[in-house]
């Protein structure tokens, strides 16, 4: 998302009100990045110094919906809730 924040609706604004947080995502360099918010507020664009996880929120969906296992793509309490309440599962509509 962070690619697209000079298309946000006012993007200096959000910048005056907080720091936006970054990770990259597989296909999209820190550099990227960089290059494609010159002329943003930098001092109030941070990058999560980790090591890079290809895990997206349309991946969890594919997982739950072929019945494969997510444990170790979110966090305990997110899988149970998917569980519980049947989220992007075949046939069911959350």
């Amino acid at each position: 998302m962070a690619l697209s924040l000079p298309a946000w609706r006012e993007p200096e604004a959000i910048l005056e009100l907080a720091d936006v947080a970054v990770a990259e995502r597989e296909g999209i360099r820190r550099l990227d990045i960089i290059d494609r918010l010159a002329g943003l507020r930098a001092d109030r664009i941070c990058f999560f110094d980790m090591p890079r996880l290809d895990v997206s929120s349309s991946l969890i969906r594919r997982y739950i919906a072929a019945g494969r296992p997510i444990r170790h793509l979110v966090p305990e309490a997110v899988e149970r809730y998917i569980a519980q309440t049947g989220l992007y599962r075949a046939g069911v509509t959350s």
